[in-house]
């Protein structure tokens, strides 16, 4: 039965139109938490432009360590990649990576909000 089910949804394009629905919302996710750490983030930070995928990566300010903001991060409940995580080497220390897969929320713009405001206290 259920190999029946996955050939009628491929068949009859609603798999196509499901990936067209979600690169839309992954879309429209970037789109909201770019504006939002534009809005809450330092001014000099930079924002990727990935072409594909759900993740975004930030450049902060050389002076910051995102691996000391993740446990001030975590501690509130709210989570995202340090930098470093993707060097072997000593690396990518001011970098975080943001997961915009999740949907958009007024508590993932306050989490932003509140993250925003602890790279602004780390200068």
């Amino acid at each position: 039965m259920f190999p029946d089910v996955i050939a009628h949804f491929l068949e009859h394009g609603r798999y196509d139109h499901h990936l067209r629905t979600f690169r839309q919302k992954l879309y429209a996710n970037y789109l909201q938490i770019q504006r939002a750490v534009e809005t809450y983030f330092p001014d000099n930070t930079k924002i990727s432009q990935p072409k594909g995928g759900f993740m975004l990566w930030l450049e902060l300010d050389k002076r910051i360590c995102t691996e000391d903001l993740y446990e001030q991060a975590l501690k509130q409940k709210m989570n995202f990649a340090p930098g470093r995580m993707f060097s072997q080497y000593n690396q990518y220390n001011n970098c975080m990576r943001l997961n915009y897969a999740m949907e958009w929320t007024d508590r993932v713009e306050n989490d932003l909000k509140k993250l925003g405001t602890m790279v602004k206290n780390s200068i």
